[in-house]
């Protein structure tokens, strides 16, 4: 039987009087114990906004329902969307997912200096203020031969500060085979425009030749730049002056040879099946004048841009304004130095995760797999993995996958609504998580993520 209006006026009006006053609710223990969490004033503001919704909604007031949606509402207020991820991408230093992952050991050491105070601008010897670029310097005199260093917040701040201190104003000569778009729409024209550098293009997109740069020199030079091609290569009928023959031309003309590594080549990945390249070491041997390079690539640490080279050309780096805008904090200075330190002592493949993971024998990656599939209808499979980052974009090395039976798209879903999400990849329509970019703290959440698809 259909309720009259006046019926229906006196049931709204029994539901509104049986929701509790704000006041009554926060001396609850429920919300008494929200309030120690997340503070009284908040908890109130948060439940005064559910029981406004309740008000005008159909549904009577429960004590349950309000405890977990004023909770959750709190948690969402006060929460980063960042998260942990487990990589499964078959990517090593996957951009999208933080590049490189830092090692517990590093973490702790690092904090060691972190959590505390530290001499991050302040000497200690001398009692006064210090600067925080020379922390960095001994390191990296030992590890890559050059006269000094700084580090930036990251490598396009490296290079364009680099720019900004040795060519404001003036022409940089880069080859048209290397004007490249990073990730996020970042272009290199862009970047030596910014530093304040004007653009001399020199040669083709394939082919440049010593000459080139040689020829485009005149009075308004200021620097020759070689930049490392980010995220592909160009083959066929190509031809690039080698770093001896530009260094030679830079001698020649008497202008700095910078380049923009940007992948941060600290030991030759040959060992791991990838092709041979120059080290940043090899490069300042042949004559390089300054290099930049990022920290959470190839070197496998946090965020950073290192500028590493002459000892007059890093002078004018630390002296120039922008230097200040684009300097690196504490956290990075302690997880790159710790990060450097196990290059310089041998010790990379054990304390550096991104080489953990090159290193690790096929056999080994096998045996984790089978452990993980065990009682699983998931299988075993051979697969490839990519280093990533725009370090080796051509490049593939073996590995080992596990393959999960099923529709591959609900599968990708079903494992990034995991928590922790799990990031697989769909190869020939079957979804895999890829081995050798699982880190150890991952394999328990993965298995238990394999359980539940059986």
């Amino acid at each position: 039987m259909r309720k009259t209006p006046a019926a229906a006026t006196d049931s709204d009006r029994s539901r509104l009087r049986a929701i509790p006053s704000v006041e009554r609710l926060l001396s609850s223990q429920t919300f008494i114990s929200l309030a120690g969490e997340f503070g009284r004033e908040r908890v109130k503001d948060a439940l005064v906004r559910h029981l406004e919704a309740v008000r005008s909604g159909s549904s009577g007031y429960d004590d349950t329902r309000a405890a977990m949606e004023v909770g959750a509402a709190l948690r969402d207020e006060t929460s980063s969307t960042l998260r942990r991820v487990i990589n499964g991408s078959g990517v090593i230093i996957h951009t999208n997912l933080g590049r490189s992952p830092i090692d517990p050991q590093i973490w702790r050491a690092a904090s060691a200096i972190v959590d505390g105070y530290s001499n991050l601008e302040f000497d200690v010897d001398r009692g006064q203020r210090g600067a925080r670029d020379e922390h960095l310097g001994s390191l990296c005199r030992s590890l890559f031969g050059c006269e000094a260093a700084v580090l930036a917040n990251n490598n396009a701040a490296g290079t364009l500060l680099l720019l900004a201190a040795v060519a404001a104003g003036r022409e940089v000569i880069v080859s048209r085979g290397e004007l490249v778009e990073i990730g996020g729409a970042f272009r290199v024209p862009d970047v030596i425009q910014q530093g304040g550098a004007r653009l001399r293009e020199v040669g083709t997109t394939n082919r440049t030749r010593a000459r080139d740069y040689a020829e485009a020199v005149t009075k308004k030079s200021a620097a020759i730049l070689r930049v490392h091609r980010s995220n592909f290569d160009i083959v066929g009928f190509t031809e690039t002056p080698t770093v001896e023959d530009l260094v030679a031309v830079a001698r020649k003309k008497k202008l700095p040879m910078l380049y923009d590594e940007g992948s941060g080549r600290v030991v030759d990945l040959a060992k791991y099946g990838f092709a041979a390249g120059e080290t940043i070491r090899e490069l300042i041997a042949k004559g390089v004048d300054a290099v930049t390079c990022s920290t959470d690539k190839l070197i496998g640490a946090t965020q950073g841009g290192l500028i590493l080279g002459r000892a007059e050309i890093i002078g004018k780096v630390r002296k120039h304004p922008l230097m200040r805008a684009l300097r690196a904090g504490k956290e990075s200075y302690a997880v790159i130095a710790e990060t450097l330190r196990a290059f310089a002592v041998g010790q990379h493949e054990e304390r550096i995760a991104i080489y953990r993971m090159l290193a690790t024998p096929l056999d080994a990656l096998r045996s984790r797999a089978a452990d993980l599939v065990r009682e699983t209808g998931a299988r075993v499979v051979d697969s490839d993995c990519a280093l990533g980052g725009g370090t080796t974009p051509t490049e593939t090395i073996v590995s080992v996958a596990v393959e999960v039976p099923g529709q591959a798209s609900e599968l990708q879903s079903r494992f990034l609504a995991h928590d922790p999400p799990i990031v697989g990849r769909i190869v020939d329509d079957r979804f895999t998580i890829e081995m050798r970019t699982l880190l150890e703290a991952d394999l328990p959440d993965v298995r238990r993520a394999l359980l539940q698809v059986r």
